[in-house]
């Protein structure tokens, strides 16, 4: 019970001094230029591959079972440089968004958009449309960039350990127009996604991390990972289309979001094979983009780790 209450007030304290960091560094970014923020990442994606060796092993690993037949080590190692800059690069990119974000002319209309005609149409249905998205690039972009553009934009976070700190988000970017609402309580978060589809909405999710439970597993990368369903799910149940969008960094100051087609499928009667039809497929298209754009994903993800009970499985198997 000690360790409970200690481990608890461990992630008070830490929500409460994100929030402080949070405010000193908006004030601090507050008129910094594009090149600055780049060469902060730069610094500071530097600092953590060279310091940060369980997520620099973690990020090669799953490079290796990736592109192991594609790229050597080294090809691998220098890729993964990168890749940490571009993680360092996110976070300030956030900041800097708040900081920044009025004029819209300073920052956020610079994001070119691309494929725009693919959203205004699917609007059209009057349905609603779910943005299918990934941790690639400046996603924490994309929200606040079509809000700008006036299309209602809903977004489901996972808070985790720091709510206040997700609350003062929110807020921060709800000034936009971007409408942020918990994951949890899983109930809420349902009626609430249901509800902006039903208002003829975007509803953003994130659908490129391994899910401990109630994913299904699909080809990433040649192997089996576990998916959310969540996009699949809603897109059958309301009729609502899955758009691609991801916001790709064409180089360390041009953006563009990247708006494709709906993602369609052949319905059958089985609705179980449907959502599993359409999972794998738009599964497939994030890891197309990731393919065009490997250093700008987070690979610290355990993306194709099993689920616990399939682990199990799996080493009863091998021992029979």
């Amino acid at each position: 019970m000690q360790k409970t209450f200690l481990k608890k007030l461990k992630y008070r304290f830490g929500d409460l001094l994100a929030i402080v960091l949070l405010t000193l560094a908006i004030s601090i970014f507050r008129g910094l230029s594009l090149k600055a923020l780049v060469f902060m990442a730069k610094i500071f994606g530097s600092i953590a591959f060279h310091f940060s060796k369980k997520y620099r092993e973690r990020v090669i690993e799953n490079l290796s079972i990736a592109f192991g037949r594609e790229k050597d080590l080294n090809e691998i190692k220098k890729l993964t440089k990168e890749i940490f800059f571009h993680l360092a690069l996110t976070p300030l990119e956030t900041i800097y968004l708040i900081a920044n974000a009025f004029p819209f002319e300073r920052f956020l209309l610079k994001i070119k958009i691309q494929g725009k005609e693919f959203l205004d149409a699917s609007l059209a249905n009057g349905k609603g449309v779910i943005a299918l998205g990934a941790h690639l690039g400046s996603f924490t972009l994309l929200g606040s960039r079509l809000a700008v553009e006036g299309y209602p934009f809903n977004l489901v976070v996972n808070v985790g350990h720091f709510p206040k700190l997700w609350e003062r988000l929110a807020f921060l970017q709800g000034i936009v127009g971007q409408k942020t609402f918990p994951l949890k309580p899983t109930t809420t978060s349902i009626k609430k996604s249901l509800n902006c589809l039903h208002r003829n909405e975007i509803l953003y999710l994130v659908a490129d991390e391994q899910q401990r439970r109630g994913g299904i597993p699909v080809p990433y990368f040649n192997k089996k990972a576990y998916t959310a369903m969540g996009p699949a799910i809603f897109s059958l149940k309301t009729g609502a289309p899955i758009l691609p969008m991801f916001v790709l960094r064409k180089n360390e100051i041009q953006r563009t979001l990247v708006i494709g087609n709906p993602i369609q499928i052949e319905r059958t009667l089985d609705e179980k094979k449907d959502i599993e039809t359409l999972t794998a497929k738009f599964t497939k298209i994030i890891e197309e983009t990731v393919r065009q754009y490997p250093s700008q994903w987070s690979w610290l993800n355990r993306r194709w780790k099993l689920p616990r009970q399939e682990s199990i499985l799996d080493s009863e198997a091998t021992a029979v």
